[in-house]
């Protein structure tokens, strides 16, 4: 990817969006795999705020049967087929445990009906050739085998476990840029560190943005038939930008995960906290909300915390105190893990849609949108403009595929076949995963060692050897692969900063900071390759080492 601010500004686009989370970059694949130009802008870095902030789970929507909803299900389903057949190396098969207790609405017989009514309605899951992705049914653990698979379980009252499946991201901020590539590949344009601060209004129509480049200070225009909003909590910020606009706008719930020393081995599992809770929009309530611990990169993601936020999203932080009542929740819930502070490792923060109005909210309460938002400013009087709220990780292509059909709508053309449910992304161009990975493995390309070939497969796929080619074919040790990694995240992907490397274009930072030599070589190799001089590259080292003094106390 190229940042080439002066094409962008001197183009006509079909389809602007603005922000390149997760949302922005499906909607972007998907515009150009249709044959439109399209322009991506992004006020920060490429996936560097809640689309980061995910307990990596890809879900199935088991959680829906307490809901009745069928349909989600069939979507959320359907949509984690997708994203393993479009992108192989990232995302990969889960086992989640649910541990039963008594008889009632935690009991193992509910637990066996949910099982074999998720496996009915999930009938044609395993549609995937590669035995790598295969989704099995859900099956039933008695006491004893629960806790020898899992010794940290809560014990008392415990009858058993069920055991459905998932699929997990390995890598959620790769997955973003690798789709942001493959757009640009068709055409796109995307450009990093670009603040909407305007819109260009033509009477009662948008006829694009008005930009800043937050890297050069310059200024300029981005012009497009179609403009949709994709930045997420900042989605009514953008909108404010706007001659008039006045609407109400959802409140936010400020969320976070905690990164901490493993828990669980290979199960994802959902324990039961003491707290009650109650979803009104529930049929069946189990009185608590389920805390959920995943495996990931030899740690544990621990959430999710929720908590009411009013105020402007750029000042979001999460307090000492708040990590703490949060670890005290979850000890209490499982007391056997006997987390403490020095036990996190990392922290993912981000934010949430609230569906309870500011003047309905009672001491905190919180409830989590259920369903995205399209919404077409023709409504409001404003052609040209659409903009989208969604809800999860999952299900961002299949919105984006509508956000496109919508734009052909609104047009008055037919929207041609969508296809990125079927294309693959950069880096998934693999038949069969674990052939693949063995095989990778088997060649020991460059002298690499296995756990190093494995994390590169993981987090490039099938063109990791691009990585790897920019040291020319010498045998290389560690620090020849940090630099390799950071001349292909300036060269390749437009990292504009040490951050960008280290935290969303490798997954050197993305669970703990990395040691003072790995920040050295990296920002000294993005230093030679983008001609920083020596207080550049201190500056950019002392904001990394702030930026991980915030989470690590």
């Amino acid at each position: 990817m190229k940042r080439n601010l002066s094409q962008i500004t001197n183009s006509l686009y079909d389809l602007l969006v603005i922000g390149g989370g997760i949302y922005g970059a499906f909607t972007a694949w998907d515009a150009a795999l249709r044959g439109l130009s399209v322009a991506l802008v992004e006020r920060q870095d490429f996936g560097g705020a809640t689309s980061a902030n995910s307990q990596k789970i890809i879900h199935g929507g088991f959680r829906y049967l307490q809901h009745g909803d069928f349909k989600r299900m069939r979507e959320s389903i359907r949509e984690r087929t997708n994203l393993m057949r479009i992108a192989p190396h990232l995302i990969h098969p889960l086992p989640v445990l649910i541990p039963t207790y008594g008889h009632g609405m935690r009991g193992k017989e509910l637990l066996k009906l949910a099982l074999n009514i998720y496996d009915f309605i999930g009938f044609n899951r395993n549609s995937l050739s590669d035995p790598e992705k295969k989704i099995p049914c859900g099956k039933s653990f008695s006491r004893n085998e629960a806790l020898r698979l899992l010794p940290l379980l809560p014990q008392e009252g415990l009858t058993g476990a069920g055991v459905f499946y998932d699929a997990s991201v390995y890598n959620s901020e790769r997955l973003v840029i690798s789709l942001l590539k493959s757009a640009e590949k068709k055409g796109a344009q995307c450009a990093n560190y670009v603040k909407v601060i305007g819109f260009i209004q033509e009477k009662d129509a948008v006829a694009g943005v008005e930009c800043k480049d937050l890297l050069g200070g310059e200024c300029f225009p981005v012009r497009a038939r179609m403009v949709v909003n994709t930045s997420g909590p900042w989605l009514y910020h953008v909108l404010s930008l706007l001659d008039h606009y006045r609407q109400v706008q959802f409140p936010l719930i400020k969320s976070f995960n905690v990164i901490t020393r493993p828990l669980f081995e290979k199960y994802a599992v959902g324990i039961y906290g003491k707290n009650p809770y109650q979803d009104k929009d529930n049929l069946l309530n189990k009185g608590t909300r389920l805390f959920f611990v995943t495996p990931w990169r030899d740690h544990s993601v621990v959430g999710t915390a929720l908590s009411p936020f009013n105020g402007n999203p750029d000042d979001l932080q999460v307090t000492t105190e708040e990590i703490q009542k949060f670890l005290d929740d979850f000890n209490e819930a499982c007391p056997d893990a006997k987390l403490k502070m020095e036990d996190i490792s990392f922290l993912h923060q981000g934010f949430l849609p609230n569906s309870i109005m500011d003047h309905q909210s009672r001491s905190g309460e919180v409830r989590i949108q259920k369903k995205y938002h399209i919404i077409d400013h023709r409504v409001d009087g404003i052609k040209g403009l659409i903009s989208v709220m969604g809800v999860k990780y999952t299900t961002a292509r299949d919105v984006a595929k509508k956000v496109v059909d919508h734009v052909f709508e609104c047009w008055g053309e037919k929207p041609p076949k969508s296809l990125s449910a079927f294309t693959r992304i950069e880096g998934g161009d693999i038949e069969k995963f674990e052939d693949f990975l063995t095989g990778e493995i088997k060649k020991r390309s460059f002298g690499l060692d296995t756990s190093l070939i494995s994390s590169l497969v993981f987090n490039y796929g099938s063109i990791y050897h691009k990585v790897l080619s920019l040291l020319g074919g010498e045998t290389m040790g560690h620090d020849g692969l940090l630099k390799a990694q950071v001349l292909y995240s300036v060269r390749e992907e437009m990292a504009q900063k040490l951050s960008d490397v280290v935290l969303r274009r490798t997954e050197l930072g993305s669970a703990g900071k990395p040691t003072d030599h790995v920040l050295k070589v990296c920002a000294e190799t993005m230093g030679q390759e983008l001609k920083w001089n020596f207080e550049k590259i201190e500056t950019e080292l002392q904001e990394m080492k702030v930026f991980f003094k915030r989470f690590i106390k």
